[in-house]
Parts: C-alpha cells; structure tokens; sequence
C-alpha cells in the first residue's frame, strides 16, 4: 500500500510539474494574466515616444497588433535603451519595442521577432559640406542618438570622428540643420523621412561609401518558442494583409517602404 502511495504521490507531482513548467511559459503567462507588458522608450520617435501623455510610435502600433491577436490588453514600461534587456530577462517586460537592433552581441542573452524593421546605418550629411567619403569625418561631429549600438564600428572607421549624443533623433537632425555638426547616423530610411519632413530634402544627402547592415524587431525573453512564433506568425499576417505597410506609412511617409517582413 505504502508502494502504491508512493507511485501516486510521485505521478501527481511529476503531472503538477509539467503543467506548473506549461503556465511558466510566456505565451501562456500573458494571457493568464491579461496584458502584454511593452517596454517602450519616452524619446525614441517614431519608433516609440511619449505625446501628450500617451504612448505612440511604429514599434507600440506592431506590439498593439499582437496584443490584439492574443486577446489580451497592454500596459507600457518604460525603459531606457541598456534597461531593455534586463527588463527581459526578470520578466518585467514581455516585448521590448523600441526600434531594437537585432545585434548578433545580444543574441546570447535575449531573443528577437522577426525583423519589422530592414534598413542600413548610414550618415546623412549636408550637400554644401563639401564630404565625398565617411574618412572625411575625421574630426568632424557626427550625431547620434543615445544608446545606439554603433560606436565601437564608427570608432573603427574614423578613430578622430567626434560623437555628439543627442536625447532624440530629432535633436540630433536639428543639430545637422543647424550645421552644429557634420553629419547624423541612424537608420536610412529614417533619415530620408526626416530631411523629407524638413521642407528641403534637396539640401542633404547621404555619404556614399558607408553604411552598417541593421535589422530592428522586438525583444522577447529568451527561449520561449512559442511566443516567439507567436509573435512571427502575427507580424506574418500583418504583411500579408497589408496592414504592416499601413503603419510603416502612418509613422515614415514620405519614405519609402524598402522591405517586407519575411521568415528568418
């Protein structure tokens, strides 16, 4: 009878332990608890940004459609760019999304979605500089924006460059209007919007002969496949039926869209 007990005992805890492991799982702790948790940033339009109080940007209408797929609501958490990734990591936050460059350095310690985001690093410049090629930013300023991942390669490239950090990517395009520095890296298609928005994108142009691969996605715990498929399938789906294009165009217009969400 003891035996029997034992066995019992014994089935009963191993059945608890799978399903206690099944409810740990992101997916299901989400709509367990009836919210996604988005980290976002307060200064990182149009990726994602505080505005009269309420929080916007591409990245926040992406994370709006999952939540919306997984039947659940949201509440915001905002983080700084080198909180994200602990925020992850103690489960403070279920998406970081914020323009979040799928860096091969943080694969190790966080995963990613699909990329929602494909456009290259390069540096926006002012045509009346008299700059042909990145070498000649050697003891220029060139603005960038605070957290960014670049340094180390910009470094490599023009070890005299001087780096300006700027609070938004909108103070640092003001800067260059302001011919307060030389030139302004962020993303390309970005950085076609805002010397669009500017009123006189004949003024700019971007230095030729540089550029750094970028793909941006959200920040998801690490191993959770089934969230992360999760969200894929979502992010998916909103290509297909064209609605990831309409908010790409409700947040960069008039830039163009230069990529689909696909597969990895």
């Amino acid at each position: 009878m003891n035996g029997a007990i034992a066995k019992a005992l014994l089935s009963a805890a191993l059945l608890f332990g799978f399903a206690g492991g099944a409810a740990a799982e992101k997916l299901d702790e989400v709509k367990a608890r009836g919210k996604l948790l988005v980290g976002n940033s307060d200064t990182s339009p149009p990726f994602s940004s505080r505005e009269n109080g309420k929080v916007v940007g591409y990245d926040i209408d992406l994370a709006a459609q999952v939540a919306k797929r997984l039947g659940v609501g949201m509440e915001f958490v905002s983080v700084i760019n080198s909180e994200r990734i602990p925020a992850l990591q103690q489960d403070r936050i279920d998406l970081a999304a914020s323009g979040m460059t799928r860096a091969d350095n943080r694969r190790h310690l966080i995963g990613f979605s699909l990329a929602y985001l494909v456009s290259p690093h390069t540096v926006i410049i002012r045509k009346d500089s008299g700059i042909k090629t990145v070498k000649q930013m050697a003891q220029k300023k060139l603005a960038l924006v605070k957290g960014a991942s670049v340094d180390a390669e910009l470094k490599a490239a023009v070890p005299t460059m001087e780096i300006e950090h700027f609070d938004t990517y909108a103070l640092c395009f003001d800067a260059l209007r302001e011919r307060k520095v030389a030139g302004f890296l962020a993303d390309e298609v970005l950085l076609w919007a805002y010397a669009q928005q500017s009123g006189s994108p004949q003024d700019y142009m971007m230095i030729p002969d540089y550029e750094l691969p970028r793909t941006a996605g959200f920040g998801i715990k690490k191993d959770e496949p089934r969230f992360t498929r999760f969200v894929g399938d979502v992010l998916l789906d909103l290509e297909k039926s064209g609605e990831a294009e309409r908010i790409f165009n409700a947040w960069f217009a008039p830039a163009k869209r230069p990529f689909t969400i696909k597969p990895d």
